[in-house]
């Protein structure tokens, strides 16, 4: 409680310090649905997963991670609105939708002992790390204008449907000068979820396992409340400080818990010479265990700062962005890290759009592109977007992701 009350008391008042309109508003009545979708590596480029054989050189794979993680991430949203814009004094966005992201990350030790081999008489542990969310969502944004500020006001509801709490699965080896080399690997795997997993594929569907469905989503629902001040500079520029303060976490009631394992032993590896060697290996998983566990997750808490630059007038509009968040705040699993953004918005008598947009969210590095055209009756936005866990590499194609959206109204 503590915690919650310092972040809030510092959120409101770096609020008070900075307060014009950052976004496009071109309909006073919109409904809209957009939804996006991707993936990334930090080293296999995502053309190469289409080929029929794919080959990896482990060699080039260490030598180039320099050091770094071998990373794999997804995400995939959906989000519906329905907006209010009669004037700046009063502008009401309900709002409910779907976010899921995933991350995980494998040491380049691994890789250093799978091209290089072992040293006699050692022994090291390779980390992997995992985690992941997926949130149904739902809101509203009130805006309105008190003299030169801008007020942005989002209570939300979320439930977590499902999360992976950050997994440290192990490898280690060990190797003697009398031949023996051992290779031991261990993968702990904790599913959070909002229903109960045992069985749940033989379970019937009816609308009673729906209705059950839906009050756990009620009942185990979380809070937090976002907020932005604006306020213009001059007639082309505005800037805006925002934030999202995690309130009430949302609760998990079932866990599944799997383990994954493997072991490798060589006896007098030099024995391969004349066949008097000999190794054994086993792997395998063990049986889940599925057990009535309470866990509570958080949105990340949000801190930044964004703004919009209009150096040419309203047709080129340039939209920096920075924040600090915190995954899963007031947790043993909390992790603080960075983000940003900045996107070029140019607009032909805003009917034809191009956008372009490089950021760094959620620990990888977006690099988008996108099309908008404007009927004001109907607008489509659509784009591509390469990505990835390392910034020179993901203008490779090491990821790739798309996102759509329809907008329509009066």
């Amino acid at each position: 409680m503590k915690k919650t009350t310092i972040l809030c008391f510092l959120s409101f008042i770096c609020i008070s310090l900075l307060s014009g309109e950052i976004n496009r508003y071109n309909r006073n009545i919109e409904f809209g649905f957009e939804t996006e979708g991707g993936f990334s590596t930090n080293y296999i480029k995502a053309t190469d997963m289409l080929v029929k054989d794919l080959v990896i050189d482990i060699t080039e794979l260490a030598d180039d991670l320099y050091g770094k993680d071998f990373v794999v991430d997804f995400n995939a949203e959906a989000k519906t609105w329905f907006a209010f814009n009669f004037s700046e004094k009063f502008r009401l966005n309900f709002f409910w939708g779907v976010d899921a992201s995933g991350y995980s990350a494998i040491s380049q030790s691994l890789f250093d002992l799978l091209c290089k081999g072992f040293e006699v008489n050692s022994n090291e542990t390779i980390d992997i790390k995992m985690f992941g969310d997926v949130f149904a969502l739902s809101g509203f944004t009130f805006k309105t204008k008190i003299k030169d500020y801008g007020l942005h006001l989002t209570p939300a509801l979320f439930t977590p449907l499902f999360h992976i709490n950050e997994t440290k699965a192990t490898a280690r080896y060990t190797s003697n000068e009398d031949g023996l080399i051992r290779a031991e690997a261990d993968l702990p795997l904790n599913v959070y979820s909002i229903v109960d997993l045992d069985g749940i594929e033989d379970n019937v569907k009816d609308s009673a396992f729906v209705q059950d469905m839906v009050s756990e989503i009620i009942k185990n629902t979380g809070f937090d409340f976002s907020g932005e001040i604006e306020r213009p500079f001059g007639e082309n520029l505005d800037l805006g400080l925002f934030t999202r303060i995690p309130i009430v976490p949302g609760r998990l009631k079932y866990k599944a818990y799997k383990r994954y394992w493997g072991v490798f032993e060589q006896q007098n590896a030099l024995g391969l010479l004349n066949e008097t060697n000999s190794y054994t290996k086993e792997y395998g998983d063990d049986d889940a265990v599925y057990s009535k566990v309470t866990k509570t997750v958080h949105r990340p808490f949000i801190l930044g700062l964004e703004g919009a630059w209009r150096p040419f007038g309203k047709w080129c509009t340039i939209l920096p962005k920075v924040n600090l968040a915190v995954r899963n705040p007031y947790s043993s699993e909390a992790e603080v890290y960075g983000e940003y953004s900045l996107t070029a918005d140019l607009r032909i008598l805003n009917i034809i759009g191009l956008k372009a947009v490089t950021a760094y969210e959620n620990l990888i590095y977006k690099h988008s592109l996108g099309f908008m055209l404007n009927t004001r009756i109907l607008e489509i936005d659509a784009g591509v977007q390469v990505r990835g866990a390392d910034f020179e590499r993901s203008f490779g194609v090491t990821g790739l992701a798309a996102y759509a959206g329809v907008k329509f109204g009066f």
